[in-house]
């Protein structure tokens, strides 16, 4: 059985606005080196879904939510929940952001 995992729209959009900003800033290669990051993490999350930590979070839409940083750009979460054969990224979010404010904000499914 082979594991596998899903991006949602609004994780791919969170992904391709990061790529492109670390682009900017940083360089070609580190935009480059940052999606090659997320696709490592997310494969490592696929094999070992509960290896990410559970924030307390009130919202029954939430339950089973987890976060775990992006290898090597560790100021950058990936919010997964588990499924059946791996996991579902709802979003990428560079960490210094509010998180509770994002969580009462923005869409996380």
């Amino acid at each position: 059985m082979s594991s596998r995992y899903l991006i949602r729209p609004q994780a791919d959009q969170d992904l391709e606005e990061q790529a492109v900003y670390l682009a900017e800033v940083a360089g070609v290669d580190i935009g480059h080196r940052f999606l090659l990051a997320a696709d490592e993490t997310f494969r490592l999350l696929s094999t070992n879904p509960g290896i990410g930590w559970r924030p307390r979070l009130r919202s029954t839409q939430l339950r089973g939510l987890r976060i775990f940083s992006i290898s090597g750009f560790e100021k950058i979460l990936a919010f997964y929940r588990p499924a059946d054969q791996g996991i579902e990224v709802l979003r990428v979010v560079h960490g210094s952001r509010n998180l509770l404010q994002f969580f009462r904000r923005e869409r996380i499914d």
